[in-house]
């Protein structure tokens, strides 16, 4: 046999062994019962309000269904002072509510507890807890309409503020005429203040409002609100690894999720956060007046 017919049997046993080996079998145990978590989202601040707390439990990997929600819990939220019994409203939904006149202090640890009629990953009862720290009030806020960015421009939102000389960490929402933009978890603004601590912020900008987004466009006349929260820095890293682990990942052959670090015990999943609140609001102008 010559060496021409031996590398073509070569090539061919190489290309039947590479095809052997990508067609392999692997099985992947994600059996939801045996590895089912508590998945825990909820929060108190100093607005008065219905507060939530919402319980699901994590789903197969390969289900495209809404993770089911834990229904008949015993939810309570303590503090030094205060015991709030959560309602589930509406029933067999997962979501609990305070009552609408229910409202954080400022100073005061608040403690989360749940009961669950069932086990879920082999545990019944779980817990968290988290602090309210004050706020600065917000001077005001300013809309900067930034054309050359993107298709239609952005509006910057510029937040006027004192920070404090501490070490502090801030989440901040936009609403427009009264309704979120940001609603989603991957369009929270978190942020500390190592820029700015201990100085007064001069407009820095903390929303950006996308003129090409119809739930974002502006019109003359509408009022943009700015609510700023300040939270702990657990919150704030919770939060980041979330919109890490559910953005895009450049390069897309990154490397595999890893399970976000909450603040629920038992091995339950999720954060339960506590934090004081600033508001202010502008009316939007003629842009093209500017």
């Amino acid at each position: 046999m010559n060496i021409s017919a031996i590398n073509k049997y070569l090539k061919i046993f190489w290309a039947s062994l590479i095809l052997f080996s990508c067609t392999e079998r692997i099985d992947i145990h994600t059996d939801s019962q045996e590895f089912a978590r508590l998945v825990v989202e909820g929060s108190i601040s100093t607005d008065t309000t219905a507060h939530m707390v919402r319980l699901t439990t994590t789903a197969d990997y390969f289900d495209d269904r809404p993770p089911r929600p834990v229904s008949g819990a015993q939810v309570m939220i303590i503090s030094e002072t205060d015991f709030f019994l959560l309602t589930e409203t509406p029933a067999k939904s997962g979501i609990y509510l305070t009552e609408p006149d229910v409202f954080g202090k400022v100073g005061h640890e608040y403690r989360l507890q749940i009961q669950l009629e069932e086990e879920i990953g082999g545990a019944k009862e779980f817990e968290a807890s988290s602090k309210i720290f004050p706020i600065n009030q917000i001077d005001s806020i300013a809309l900067q309409y930034n054309e050359d960015w993107g298709e239609e421009g952005f509006v910057e939102v510029k937040c006027y503020v004192w920070d404090p000389p501490t070490e502090d960490f801030y989440m901040f929402h936009t609403y427009i005429n009264g309704q979120l933009t940001n609603d989603s978890i991957n369009r929270i603004f978190v942020v500390d203040d190592i820029l700015y601590n201990g100085n007064y912020t001069n407009g820095i900008g903390v929303s950006y409002l996308d003129q090409s987004n119809s739930r974002e466009v502006l019109k003359t006349g509408d009022t943009v609100t700015l609510r700023a929260g300040r939270i702990t820095k657990e919150f704030m890293e919770f939060i980041y690894q979330l919109q890490e682990e559910t953005g895009y990942q450049t390069p897309v052959f990154s490397g595999p999720p890893a399970n976000v670090h909450g603040n629920i015990s038992n091995g339950a999943f999720g954060f339960f956060g506590a934090f004081s609140s600033s508001y202010a609001s502008v009316v939007v102008p003629d842009f093209s007046e500017q």
